[in-house]
């Protein structure tokens, strides 16, 4: 489908100029076969229109009272003289619902969504393989001349390992995919300006205020975007190239009409919106090639004025706004229905559309625009023809609080309706008996003529005017005192306030008022935040359902990005994770679990801890921006690389001060060994001088002592023998002798022994 004209804004996105070629192909239209096709779709939209309108005077009511507005017959049998005051307590509990809603899904710096790859993730052909490959290389070629003996074969992994590596790859993907649809949902509304949360904000106010929010897509848009590549001389050159990002727009409950005899969303046949266009936008449907021309100006030329009529629920919306006395302009305005459904293969043949021969006996799901009971386009949905899990919603509902009796569920003001006119109720007639206080009684006959009774003004002076005196103790001028019954009043509009509490789990902690909580230790920051956590615990149900659609969402922006993203590194199996209901813990609760949970770990435990996400999830917890105070995985690889360069810097400088103290104490001990080799040869010097001397003077060598050593008669505990040497004269006393026992042998000399005495010449 080509795109339309930039500059003029359409009135609703349709199907995309990505899927153009799914529509190719020229089909002869049947003038009675779309004819047919159109009279059955628009009897068929009366129908839903009927069926819907009892759901519309809710919606209506609900409307009214958050505005604050009586509804018509109450207003009716009100005295015009009464009080019509109305407390807004719906719109506080709306605003505050939404605020609350808010704040849980949509946190800072995080996400209430994820994509994780499925528990069995299916890999195509060529990524399996790489997988196998990376486990077991195959083996390299032999250039060289074959060997005698072939190399063995390398262990295969076991299987163990081979899943264990796929669930990797798989991993490695969803993060991918996470991160590619996170840029998506930035610009989802089409423009820079509407986001995924702007629009979900939309949902979540409709949901509370009637029941239902809904959000219709993606669309497929087209975009010129550059890219740089190498050209044959190796210089980079921007190259132009087609991408495609997903769009979503915000449907309004008054434009959507379902099918109201299903019991539930997915039970339906189909649904219509109704988009109301100006004269020059029906035109420029014609410039596209997926409307059919022809069709529209048959259309244009039986309605040339248009064929909108304001619906009652409009005016009823427009009666109670400020723009009750604006002139509204009807005429050149069409209103188009758009059916997404399912219809007979073969009557969509004939009103134009490419349909498959497998499938002209089925019904397949289509969409059809009409005007009036036109047919202006019809075509397949295209999302059928495309690789999707299943079938594909195109538009994802939040239903608020799910109700049997109702398709659309149940908004927050219904719920509280009662105790609202009670509160209502209260406060009238409070202030109807507060205004009824200033109430006399005035005996004309008393009074001096001539006198003002209309009017009782500060410093007013009556005249009395007593005939015969008789009636001097009679006032003239007596006030008559009704019961106000305030105090009473205002305990039952308080009464009512409490029920209205209760009704919506919508309260004062809820709405962070501290004053009526419990007692001191909670008015800390953590006991606050604690309690507010114990009051968002009702909201479970609802942030539930929110999930819900949070699934149905990014399911589509999955189902998206398998069709039409040309990225090979977001391919995958994988599976849309809603985390809504995890926002419902106190963050320091749960801060206090992370810093316990990581005190306690032993050292065996963190070696299979992924402390990076431990060190986020504290951050994150404590609602600080991560990218800010946390390194991204680059920084964190290249902080680690140099923590391991520092310690094996340090390991090195380690190694070297050992091996030096040990080539220290080494040289030591070599040194200490040849000293001790020089001692021993100068000690065996003396000794062999000694010993010379001894025999030239005709000593036996016997009689030379080393140093702590003894003759052989002491070790005997023999006395010397007669022919022992007589003692020199001239030596000192004990000299030469062996020592007796138990008493110190002599000194040794400087060589180191003791010589014994040698006779005189």
């Amino acid at each position: 489908m080509a795109a339309a004209n930039p500059s003029t804004p359409l009135p609703t996105a349709t199907q995309p100029d990505a899927t153009s070629t799914l529509q190719a192909g020229t089909v002869k239209i049947d003038p009675a076969g779309i004819a047919r096709l159109g009279a059955a779709l628009a009897g068929r939209f009366k129908q839903y229109e009927m069926d819907r309108r009892p759901a519309e005077l809710v919606w209506e009511r609900n409307a009214r009272q958050y505005l604050g507005i009586y509804d018509p017959d109450i207003e009716r049998n009100m005295d015009t003289n009464r009080s019509r005051a109305y407390p807004k307590i719906t719109r506080v509990k709306c605003v505050s619902m939404l605020s609350r809603l808010m704040n849980l899904l949509f946190q800072a710096d995080d996400k209430n969504w994820s994509v994780s790859p499925s528990a069995v993730p299916d890999l195509d052909q060529e990524d399996l393989q790489s997988v196998l490959d990376a486990l077991m290389p195959p083996p390299a070629p032999d250039l060289a001349a074959p060997s005698a003996l072939p190399p063995a074969p390398p262990t295969p992994p076991s299987d163990a390992q081979i899943e264990q590596a796929i669930r990797d790859f798989a991993k490695k993907r969803a993060d991918r995919m996470e991160l590619e649809i996170e840029d998506q949902l930035q610009e989802l509304g089409g423009n820079r300006m509407t986001d995924y949360v702007a629009l979900c904000r939309k949902v979540l106010s409709s949901g509370i205020q009637y029941g239902a929010g809904i959000l219709k897509g993606p669309f497929v848009e087209e975009q010129t975007q550059r890219r740089w590549e190498p050209d044959a001389t190796g210089r980079l050159q921007a190259v132009p190239y087609t991408a495609y990002r997903p769009r979503f727009e915000f449907c309004p409950l008054w434009n959507y009409y379902p099918d109201m005899s299903a019991r539930a969303l997915h039970q339906m046949e189909g649904q219509y919106e109704r988009i109301v266009m100006t004269r020059h936008q029906v035109i420029m449907l014609k410039q596209r090639p997926d409307f059919i021309k022809d069709q529209i100006d048959k259309f244009l030329r039986q309605s040339p004025t248009g064929n909108y009529v304001r619906r009652a629920y409009e005016t009823q919306l427009l009666g109670d706004g400020p723009q009750l006395n604006v002139t509204h302009q009807e005429r050149n305005k069409f209103e188009a229905y758009v059916w997404q459904g399912y219809v007979s293969g073969q009557d969509l043949l004939l009103a134009g559309a490419n349909v498959p021969d497998n499938k002209l006996e089925e019904d397949v799901r289509a969409q059809v625009w009409l005007l009036g009971d036109t047919v202006i386009k019809a075509q397949l949905d295209p999302w059928s023809t495309l690789e999707t899990d299943g079938e594909m919603p195109f538009y994802h509902h939040f239903i608020f609080e799910e109700n049997e009796t109702f398709l659309l569920g149940n908004g927050l003001p219904n719920i509280v309706r009662d105790s609202q006119l009670g509160i209502c109720a209260s406060v009238r007639m409070m202030l109807d008996n507060g205004s009824v206080q200033r109430n006399i009684e005035i005996n004309t006959d008393l009074l001096a003529a001539e006198q003002d009774l209309t009017a009782i003004t500060p410093d007013k002076i009556w005249l009395r005017d007593d005939k015969d005196g008789t009636t001097a103790g009679m006032p003239a001028i007596r006030v008559i005192d009704f019961p106000s019954r305030i105090a009473e009043f205002s305990q039952l509009a308080k009464l009512f306030g409490e029920f209205a509490d209760q009704e919506t789990f919508v309260n004062a902690a809820t709405g962070g008022d501290m004053q009526k909580g419990p007692s001191e230790p909670y008015r800390t920051a953590t006991g606050a935040s604690m309690l507010r956590g114990d009051a968002a615990l009702p909201f479970k149900d609802v942030v539930r359902n929110f999930d819900a659609f949070t699934i149905s969402v990014i399911g589509a922006i999955l189902v998206f990005n398998r069709n039409f993203n040309k990225d090979p590194n977001i391919k995958g199996d994988f599976t849309p994770v809603a985390r809504g209901a995890t926002s419902l813990i106190a963050k320091e609760v749960l801060g206090s679990q992370l810093d316990q949970f990581a005190q306690t770990l032993s050292e065996e435990e963190k070696r299979y801890l992924k402390p990076r996400e431990l060190i986020r999830a504290r951050a994150r917890v404590r609602d600080l921006i991560v990218e800010d105070i946390v390194m991204n995985d680059a920084e964190c690889d290249a902080a680690d690389q140099q923590a391991q360069q520092q310690q094996a810097q340090q390991q090195q400088q380690q190694t070297e001060m050992l091996t030096a103290q040990i080539r220290e104490t080494l040289s030591n001990a070599l040194k200490n060994i040849a000293q001790a080799g020089k001692n021993t040869a100068a000690a065996e010097a003396d000794t062999a001088n000694v010993i010379l001397g001894a025999l030239q003077q005709g000593v036996s060598p016997d009689a030379v002592t080393p140093p702590g050593a003894v003759n052989a008669a002491t070790a005997n505990n023999q006395s010397p023998g007669a022919g022992a040497a007589p003692a020199d004269p001239g030596a000192p006393a004990g000299a030469g002798l062996p020592a007796a026992p138990g008493v110190a042998g002599p000194a040794p000399g400087p060589t180191g022994f003791t010589a014994a005495a040698l006779p005189a010449a």
